[in-house]
């Protein structure tokens, strides 16, 4: 269901009423890969489920039986298994995925999927031309990939490391894995571990499919993302606890350059831990934590955002920092480009999308999204921004050209990572009520973890 603007957003106006007969147990559910997960991952059925989402669930479930016995697919809307633009959103909280049609902004399904994504792939190989059918999704230890046609997993990719931060090459021929880093590292550890930078075939068609093509060995520098300019040749990669930047090609596997991330803002370090390379190649969006590693840092990271020209992508020169006296409202947590590299629109939790002119560099607003969001996907026209609000249940769309939001799609519980598809999946009666059961709380298959930033993970 949509919301245009101008109508009430759904988590704008308080708490939502919750379901006083559910247990109030605030301990994370078990789960798959708990102990690679965040430690402090929240249970967001802890205080009851939403009664308009138990209201739902009954009806969906009868729907979804009444849908089997008559032999009627369900679930994904009058387009399973064909070529149609696709946005899909992850909720953390129920294992689910929100299946939307950008082009009317509608939730058309929702399927259990029993894993999650905080950051999926979502930079290339997502156009409305593409044919790139796969959707990769990082969880605690690895990197899983999904058919966007069956919403059937068709690889999974061990790292051994709980953050892992994935992106495809423009030719949908690899996959890069930063795996390691996050702010929450422990910043003098007894026994550091060897972080790594993987490289895997993604390309479907071929017969390694899947497989680790590239690795290198890091040692404790926190590998915290992976971007890619749009050659494909080179990836960017932030290295959190060297205070560096990476330069990496693509093939041969390797890294040609590292930069120092600069001067810090605080009495803390810089601590470069995100980034996105613009669609034209010229510049590299960095996320700075701006202060100091740990999950209680001695100084506390209030965040700022640097620009960096990557016109020569060896050598790397940073060009711009916006920072709270600029106006940034607060820690951006990850960012993403428009497609004419013109504004880059930066996720800061608890206080929306921000919004930085790429021409002048200057801070230029902070859009409203009704909630918390730490992640966000094109649409498969980059000309709307999809964002997931964590704490409203809602997926915000963006559009571009007027920097606001022009709809709200209601999805699962906690929704965080998105991505943009070429392909709309197949329905199946069987998956709708477990997506629907899923929503309420109740814990089915494994429950996997993914991996989130600070206090901003809801997959407990």
């Amino acid at each position: 269901m949509a919301t245009r603007e101008g109508s009430p957003r759904r988590g704008a106006s308080g708490p939502r009423e919750r379901d006083d007969a559910r247990s109030t147990a605030a301990e994370p559910r078990p789960s798959k890969g708990a102990a690679l997960a965040n430690d402090d991952r929240t249970n967001p059925f802890a205080e009851g489920v939403d009664r308009r989402r138990l209201l739902r669930a009954s009806g969906g479930v009868a729907a979804a039986a009444l849908a089997g016995c008559s032999g009627g697919g369900g679930g994904a809307g009058d387009g399973g298994g064909e070529a149609r633009p696709t946005v899909f959103a992850f909720n953390n909280g129920d294992r689910t995925v929100s299946v939307i049609d950008p082009e009317r902004d509608e939730a058309v399904a929702t399927a259990f999927l029993d894993t999650t994504a905080s950051f999926p792939a979502n930079q290339y190989s997502t156009g409305p031309d593409g044919a790139y059918d796969v959707l990769w999704l990082n969880v605690a230890g690895g990197v899983h990939a999904f058919d966007q046609g069956t919403l059937e997993e068709l690889t999974f990719v061990e790292t051994g490391f709980g953050p892992n931060y994935p992106n495809v090459t423009p030719d949908g021929d690899h996959l890069l894995i930063a795996s390691g880093g996050t702010t929450g590292l422990d910043p003098d550890p007894d026994d550091p571990a060897d972080h790594a930078i993987f490289r895997v075939d993604a390309d479907r068609e071929s017969g390694p499919f899947g497989e680790v093509t590239g690795e290198m060995r890091t040692g404790y520098v926190g590998p915290c993302d992976a971007t890619l300019g749009p050659d494909g040749e080179y990836g960017f990669v932030a290295d959190i606890a060297d205070e560096s930047l990476r330069v990496v090609r693509v093939d041969p596997f390797e890294t040609v350059a590292r930069v120092d991330a600069g001067e810090p803002v605080t009495n803390g370090k810089v601590l470069p831990f995100m980034c996105t390379a613009t669609f034209d190649g010229e510049y590299l969006l960095v996320e700075n934590g701006q202060g100091t590693l740990g999950s209680d840092p001695a100084v506390p990271r209030e965040g700022s955002e640097s620009v960096w020209d990557v016109s020569d992508p060896e050598a790397p020169a940073e060009v711009a920092k916006v920072t709270r006296d600029d106006g940034l409202p607060g820690a951006p947590i990850t960012s993403e480009v428009d497609p004419d590299s013109e504004a880059a629109y930066l996720l800061i939790p608890g206080e929306g999308v921000g919004v930085i002119d790429l021409e002048t560099f200057a801070y230029e607003t902070t859009i409203d999204v009704g909630g918390s969001a730490i992640a966000a996907a094109w649409g498969p026209d980059r000309e709307k921004l999809y964002v997931p609000v964590q704490d409203a249940n809602h997926v915000a769309v963006v559009e571009h050209a007027s920097r606001s939001v022009v709809a709200t799609i209601e999805a699962g519980e906690a929704p965080t990572g998105a991505a943009a598809g070429t392909v709309r999946p197949a329905g199946s009666a069987v998956n709708d009520v477990r997506a629907t059961l899923a929503s309420l709380g109740l814990p089915l298959g494994g429950m996997e973890a993914t991996f989130c930033m600070g206090d901003h993970c809801y997959c407990g």
